[in-house]
């Protein structure tokens, strides 16, 4: 690149590379255009940008930004013929996407308007990757003073799957914990509670599960009576 050229496309021509969620990578281009007045910074601008997209061919690139340039058919109220440097700025663009490959659609809408006359001068263009056609909003009031509107594109979802959330842990049922503080302060409640369910003394010859059935046995029956008296203080 010649070095002056690269002075002007400072702060005009951004790339940034991103993955989706599926894997594919796409290369976007933000990019600002000179105006029609300046014919000889705009050719500098669409042969650069010719370049690096003829390079990888293969790649999938999103290209937006605003161009100051319109489709055929994207003017409005324009004299006619048109001026000599909007006409060439128009070609230039025609030129630039036959020769890249470039998909846009014509817009239905402007996204700049003057005085007296309207165009669309904002523009996606993709390669190998299919768009849907772009949108354009109006500027919110804290932006009037840009006089261009804003354009929007939607990448395909299915490149973008929800994602599978791991299933969170089913929270706690507190109602089965034991308050130790009310235990200890209504003990003797407790007491009274089981005294009808203890087995009494166990057979010294029991072992292994026969010695442990009876014992858990009794643990599940005491720790149901305390919650029940839990319950029925917490319903008093």
């Amino acid at each position: 690149m010649i070095p002056k050229i690269r002075r002007e496309l400072d702060g005009r021509l951004s790339i940034t590379q991103a993955q989706t969620p599926t894997g594919i990578t796409i290369q976007f281009m933000n990019i600002y255009q000179f105006t029609a007045s300046n014919p000889t910074r705009q050719t500098d601008m669409w042969t650069t940008t010719e370049n690096g997209i003829t390079k990888q061919k293969n790649n999938r690139i999103i290209m937006l930004g605003g161009l100051n340039c319109a489709h055929p058919g994207s003017r409005w109220d324009h004299a006619q013929p048109l001026n000599r440097d909007l006409g060439m700025a128009d070609n230039k663009f025609e030129h630039f996407l036959s020769s890249t490959g470039g998909c846009s659609y014509t817009q239905q809408e402007n996204t700049w308007k003057g005085k007296r006359c309207r165009a669309a001068l904002d523009h996606v263009i993709s390669w190998n990757y299919h768009l849907p056609p772009s949108t354009t909003t109006p500027n919110p009031k804290s932006h009037k003073k840009f006089d261009h509107h804003q354009i929007w594109t939607q990448l395909p979802h299915l490149d973008f799957p929800k994602l599978a959330y791991t299933a969170r842990t089913t929270p706690p049922d507190l109602s089965q914990r034991i308050d130790t503080v009310f235990f200890k302060r209504h003990v003797d409640d407790w007491k009274a509670q089981i005294k009808t369910q203890i087995q009494g003394d166990l057979d010294e010859n029991l072992t292994g599960q026969a010695l442990s059935d009876p014992i858990h046995k009794e643990q599940f029956f005491w720790a149901k009576d305390v919650r029940w008296l839990q319950d029925k203080a917490w319903k008093a």
